[in-house]
């Protein structure tokens, strides 16, 4: 499986960072790693001085995440146990495509992640009793036809049901494209790298 592993500026091996893991959307299917770099988490990183977290983003060649969903764990897994990856602080973005993938994620490795922020996406919101440990915040814009609001609504609702703490935030004036907005907000970045405890 290709990726792209972005590094901070002052990056140094002998140090611990965190890391964020991003799954894309259907849009950037294929084989070009290149259409990564487009993406509003990348575009964040670059324009700031200097991004304190590492980025994971597989490339996924195939239809679905779900078509690749043993090599995507298995990349997750073993970026995650790089010696320079702190292990308290790893966290999970997906959009779309690979918001649907991110809720799968946090239920397939629910004691690796620290926090979630997840657009436009859905999942098995009966089994959202193995997410109510982490920290999640949802996207998704009003105007919706592509996947539509009450998708992430239900796993919001059904998390919460459990005991957890997930939120959504609906945009109104947006239609499926809610991650351009919600990856310029610096404040998803403080949601995702915070420390719980």
């Amino acid at each position: 499986m290709q990726y792209r592993l972005r590094f901070p500026r002052t990056f140094d091996a002998a140090c611990r960072y965190p890391l964020i893991v991003y799954l894309h959307g259907a849009g950037t299917r294929g084989t070009d790693l290149d259409a990564l770099d487009s993406a509003a988490i990348f575009r964040y990183a670059e324009s700031t001085d200097d991004f304190p977290a590492l980025i994971l983003a597989p490339l996924c060649e195939a239809e679905t995440w779900f078509d690749v969903y043993e090599q995507l764990l298995a990349l997750i897994d073993t970026v995650a146990a790089l010696p320079f990856v702190d292990r308290e602080k790893i966290s999970l973005a997906g959009v779309s495509m690979g918001g649907y993938a991110s809720w799968q994620v946090l239920m397939s490795r629910a004691s690796l992640f620290s926090a979630a922020v997840i657009c436009c996406g859905g999942g098995m919101y009966w089994n959202a009793a193995k997410l109510k440990n982490i920290p999640i915040k949802a996207f998704h814009g009003e105007k919706d036809t592509a996947v539509y609001p009450s998708e992430s609504r239900h796993m919001v609702d059904a998390v919460n049901r459990e005991g957890g703490r997930a939120s959504l935030v609906l945009l109104p004036d947006c239609d499926h494209n809610c991650w351009d907005a919600a990856f310029a907000d610096a404040e998803v970045y403080r949601f995702l790298l915070r420390r719980e405890g």
